[in-house]
């Protein structure tokens, strides 16, 4: 069934990525225009129903459903729309940064600053100041306020909304309501380890899939408990980039999705502990001797997401891709109650991961 899925998938990114995804959705009407080709792509169903339609094998099935997790959504909830994740990894591959994604974010910078764009460094945004139902400015580091016009923030909305933002009284019923019926990402734990041993065949990017699959992601999203089967996504940059370890060694990183900060798990006393689970559980499969090879390392968990990164509840990718918060349901690229204020990356239209990010910056443009 594959090439039968792959066919479908390729009608899924026609309508959802290439037509829509730099489309601004802040009109209901649009909205609704775009229903009959959504039904059409089976878009009520989620991922592995979808995928379940065309495969049979159930290993092959968490291989072709697992893409939600790279944005943040359970396979078992997320709208099949997402399933365009699959073609367009076929259609284009994966690409990598020689460097790591720090090289973008210099090349970015290098162009802002070719376009006398000014960059203040080292000033966190710990307000953004309104007055009558229009962004004013933004203060930093609680002391300097900045005047602006416009706003355009790549922050996590639901936080901007209800951390950054410090009067709600512009904020109406259904906005309210919006709010509170969100459902929010995985949290992300985050290994990052050098090891003295090279690994040669291991590739550039690895899946891991524990034994459960359905019932651990229910844990994760639903239950919001730690487990001990877990799954793991491993990315060996020094596979294609041999700059990122020293000679004769490995650089990795092992993500790990384990449940947001709603789940109350004290990542201070579990955080060691589940850092050696998961070195176990990779030196018994994929990186045999590692937990004796390991040179430098360090790792992150959901605090640092919602305390560093500022996302609420120390989410990883901001809301969950369900068709109930997708599109016109996500927040707006325009907010909904201050017109001046725009919004960019994973909280708003599209959603999570580069491809969708850098399309919501499409979006903007559209809009200004």
């Amino acid at each position: 069934g594959y090439k039968n899925l792959v066919n479908f998938t390729e009608k899924i990114f026609d309508k959802g990525f290439t037509d829509l995804s730099d489309k601004p959705f802040n009109n209901l009407v649009f909205m609704m225009k775009q229903i009959p080709s959504l039904l059409k792509l089976k878009s009520y169903k989620s991922v592995y129903s979808l995928v379940s339609n065309y495969i049979s094998n159930e290993k092959l099935r968490r291989v072709f459903s697992m893409h939600p997790l790279l944005v943040g959504g359970n396979p078992f909830s997320t709208t099949s729309i997402y399933t365009l994740i699959l073609f367009l990894e076929k259609k284009w591959g994966i690409h990598y940064s020689m460097g790591g994604t720090g090289s973008v974010v210099k090349a970015l910078e290098k162009l802002m600053i070719e376009e006398n764009i000014k960059i203040i460094k080292n000033a966190e945004v710990t307000e953004i100041i309104t007055e009558n139902k229009k962004v004013k400015g933004i203060k930093i580091n609680n002391s300097k306020i900045i005047n602006s016009d416009y706003v355009i923030c790549n922050s996590d909305p639901p936080n901007v909304y209800n951390n950054l933002i410090k009067s709600k009284d512009d904020y109406d019923f259904l906005f309210k309501q919006k709010m509170k019926r969100m459902d929010y990402s995985m949290g992300l734990f985050v290994y990052y380890f050098g090891s003295k041993k090279k690994y040669n065949d291991v590739a550039h990017h690895t899946i891991y899939f524990g034994e459960s699959y359905e019932k651990h992601l229910d844990k994760i999203f639903e239950k919001k408990i730690l487990s001990d089967d877990i799954s793991y996504y491993l990315h060996r940059p020094s596979a294609t980039d041999p700059n990122m370890a020293p000679e004769g060694q490995d650089a990795f990183y092992v993500l790990v999705p384990v449940p947001n900060n709603l789940s109350k798990v004290n990542w201070i006393e579990e955080g060691n502990k589940f850092k050696n689970l998961v070195l176990e559980k990779m030196d018994k499969s994929v990186l045999p001797g590692i937990k004796d090879n390991v040179v430098s390392d360090f790792y992150l968990t959901p605090d640092y997401f919602e305390i560093d990164l500022a996302t609420l509840y120390g989410s990883g990718f901001s809301i969950q891709p369900k068709f109930s918060q997708s599109a016109y349901f996500r927040f707006h690229n325009q907010s909904e109650i201050y017109k001046n204020l725009y919004f960019v990356g994973a909280g708003t239209h599209p959603g999570a991961g580069m491809p969708g990010v850098l399309s919501s910056a499409k979006v903007l443009d559209k809009l200004f």
